[in-house]
């Protein structure tokens, strides 16, 4: 009888083990998805990063400050073009390549946008002429809406 009893025990040990050890693989598969999602936004920041990094390096050399905002019109705007540019060749690039343009993208593309409309406000506000810069913001609006709808409708396809 107690044979029967330690046979039953050891059954259910062996359950709970094998019960525990299904759980365990599950939690592995779900924290090996989270740690691939992690790596490719990872991926996509650097990607981002290197005409940001390429701007600010020319920023660097040739004015010796890391802030755009001081710079005097036509520095500013080749800065800006430069950044713009290279960005949107980049997005340009991962498109033919048939990558997904993701939130790290638009999150970029914003925060260029809002060094644009900065410095928009700061010559208003000190009376400088800013029609250039009013039409490449433009222009990198439509841009935006652009590449947002385009990616909206790749998402209801």
């Amino acid at each position: 009888m107690m044979e029967v009893g330690l046979a039953q025990a050891v059954a259910a040990v062996a359950v709970v083990v094998e019960e525990a050890h299904a759980e365990a693989v599950v939690e592995e598969d779900a924290v090996v998805a989270e740690v691939n999602r992690k790596i490719k936004v990872m991926k996509k920041i650097i990607i981002h990063s290197i005409p940001v990094g390429i701007s600010l390096i020319w920023l660097v050399f040739t004015h010796h400050t890391f802030n755009p905002i001081s710079l005097k019109g036509p520095s500013f705007l080749f800065f800006y073009l430069l950044l713009i540019i290279g960005f949107y060749a980049l997005i340009f690039i991962l498109k033919l390549i048939k990558q997904k343009i993701s939130e790290v993208t638009f999150y970029f593309m914003i925060s260029i946008f809002i060094l644009g409309i900065i410095k928009l406000v700061k010559g208003m506000f000190l009376g400088k002429p800013v029609g250039f810069l009013i039409m490449i913001l433009v222009v990198e609006l439509i841009v935006i809406l652009f590449i947002h709808l385009s990616t909206l409708s790749y998402k209801i396809k």
